[in-house]
């Protein structure tokens, strides 16, 4: 039997692989060296040109197969943020955060493969005029990132995510049920397969991130702008493997909202 984190009695989904249709943005840009650092766990290392890639995603017929049978559930949006990383050598991207609108699907990456997901209001993905426009909204309602396309050239051949991104690492962490420390808390190799990739539109884009201390993504780069890709294909997601066990870096987002509230 597959152990899940959901009630055993009656849990939610069936654990198994993923297959999905996506509607997909990537933008990656540059980051700063120092924060990001201070975000990565060892084993995992910096790249000599800092990046990240904002991801934005409309997933369609998600399919979890166990390899006796499947569950398929309904259509929603997702988006996150992951860093450039290498381990061993090897070009990989570790996820920041990664965020589900709407209930019940945020269990499907957090408690299976071990991605740092979050429920929240609003993932926004549009495309008009000839423009691409997205925005993740918290469940608080604050504003987490707007942005859009500001150069657009309809390139076909481009890939729709970076070479480094389809090795991805996370963390998986489940706190102990006393308060102290963790059960489990280690490093995982996902990897993510684009296939049938068919990309519409590359170009620039700007990325406007919010002020939140309990998401500060902001502070890899407050105002930055970098090059997208959007278009559509079918992301597998593959069954992860645990590489390392990990001694998490602090939580950046109150330390630093402390510094700038005394620079006011």
């Amino acid at each position: 039997m597959t152990p899940l984190s959901m009630p055993a009695f009656a849990p939610l989904f069936r654990a198994g692989e993923e297959t999905v249709g996506v509607r997909w943005l990537t933008v990656v840009y540059d980051v700063d060296a120092d924060v990001a650092r201070r975000a990565l766990p060892a084993p995992l290392s910096l790249p000599d040109r800092p990046r990240a890639a904002l991801w934005l995603g409309e997933f369609s017929n998600a399919t979890f197969d166990d390899g006796k049978g499947a569950d398929v559930r309904p259509p929603y949006f997702q988006g996150g943020v992951s860093l450039a990383c290498a381990r061993d050598g090897v070009p990989g991207a570790y996820a920041l955060e990664t965020f589900v609108a709407g209930l019940n699907h945020g269990i499907l990456g957090r408690e299976l493969f071990g991605l740092p997901k979050k429920q929240v209001r609003q993932v926004e993905l549009l495309e008009a005029d000839g423009r691409i426009s997205f925005a993740i909204v918290s469940a608080s309602d604050l504003r987490l990132l707007r942005g859009a396309s500001v150069d657009v050239d309809e390139t076909a051949g481009t890939e729709l995510v970076p070479s480094w991104f389809g090795e991805h690492h996370t963390a998986k962490v489940i706190p102990s049920a006393d308060g102290r420390g963790y059960d489990v808390c280690r490093l995982v190799r996902l990897p993510w397969t684009f296939a049938d990739a068919r990309v519409v539109q590359t170009g620039r884009a700007e990325l406007h991130w919010g002020r939140s201390v309990s998401d500060p993504l902001y502070l890899l780069a407050e105002r930055p702008s970098g090059g997208f890709a959007y278009g559509e294909a079918t992301l597998r997601i593959e069954y992860g493997t645990y590489v390392a066990e990990l001694d998490l870096p602090e939580p950046l987002g109150q330390e630093q909202w402390a510094r700038d509230e005394v620079r006011r």
